[in-house]
């Protein structure tokens, strides 16, 4: 990791009267196979997405991301009391909405990253934890990505299929892209990331693929691979298989028939069944011709 050669920036950012410029940095593991991009870590990329997306709607926000290896942190991490957690937040010139200023300041736990975002958060109320429909999502998808880990290591599917049911559900029950609203929210910023590495170390090491029949969680990943925040920041598909091969209970399926993840190109799956999307165009082609008559 070099900190001349952050692997995202955004557009450099003015601030205004009403928003100061907020200057960050956001430290996300690096990946496992070459070192450098990103890694897997779904926390990572949860907070990367958000960082993303403020940048995005509030004017003034401007970030680097740096990759680090897990085990060997840059030097002035340890001096700084770093918590050996990730991801990292290091404010460089950074203004809260009560006009304190944090700059030179660093945010490594859970709990202090969302003090931080929440504290520069003016513009985004869709990316606060505690809005209310951000709370009514979470109890919907929080314990998915448990029972994804508890399947990998053996455990029957049927807690998670029901988790994937319960799913589909409640996107069937709101008429919007994503979990609140038609853009992207906290909830979602924590869903994707794992969601992500279900469908992706599901499918290399059970074979498992989300049923077709939860159309409304498929089309949920059809919108997401729409949008920059998350599939300009997601990890390799080699990336995510390696992550598990130590969890989980066998071999990824393919061993033998082709190359170690270590060794593949990168790859990102950001696609979905063909027959959903012609589904989907038949589907909109029947609203089309009900709008016309």
């Amino acid at each position: 990791m070099s900190e001349e050669t952050p692997v995202y920036e955004n557009d450099q950012a003015n601030g205004s009267s009403d928003n100061p410029k907020q200057d960050f940095e956001l430290y996300i593991k690096a990946s496992a196979i070459d070192k450098e991009t990103r890694g897997s870590c779904p926390i990572c990329h949860q907070w990367f997405m958000m960082s993303y997306l403020m940048a995005e709607n509030q004017e003034g926000v401007n970030f680097k991301v740096f990759t680090v290896q897990a085990d060997c942190p840059p030097k002035n991490f340890l001096e700084e009391g770093w918590s050996k957690k990730f991801p990292v937040v290091k404010a460089r010139s950074c203004i809260t909405k009560t006009g304190q200023d944090i700059s030179g300041m660093m945010y490594d736990t859970f709990e202090e990253l969302e003090v931080f975002f929440e504290s520069i958060n003016k513009d985004c109320p869709e990316l606060k934890r505690r809005n209310a429909p951000n709370v009514e999502a979470m109890k919907c998808v929080e314990d998915l990505y448990k029972t994804f880990n508890h399947y990998l290591q053996g455990k029957p599917d049927t807690t998670m299929l029901a988790e994937l049911k319960k799913l589909d559900e409640f996107l069937a029950s709101h008429e919007s892209k994503f979990l609140v609203d038609d853009v992207l929210s906290f909830s979602d910023c924590h869903l994707l990331p794992r969601l992500q590495h279900l469908r992706v170390a599901g499918k290399a090491y059970k074979g498992f693929e989300i049923p077709k029949e939860f159309s409304h969680i498929w089309r949920y990943l059809a919108n997401a691979y729409e949008i920059p925040a998350f599939k300009s920041t997601l990890p390799s598909d080699q990336d995510i298989v390696f992550a598990y091969e130590k969890k989980a209970t066998s071999g990824p399926l393919c061993r033998g028939k082709g190359p170690k993840p270590t060794l593949e190109k990168f790859t990102y799956t950001t696609s979905v069944p063909k027959d959903f999307l012609d589904n989907e165009t038949n589907r909109n082609g029947n609203d089309s011709d009900m709008e016309s008559q």
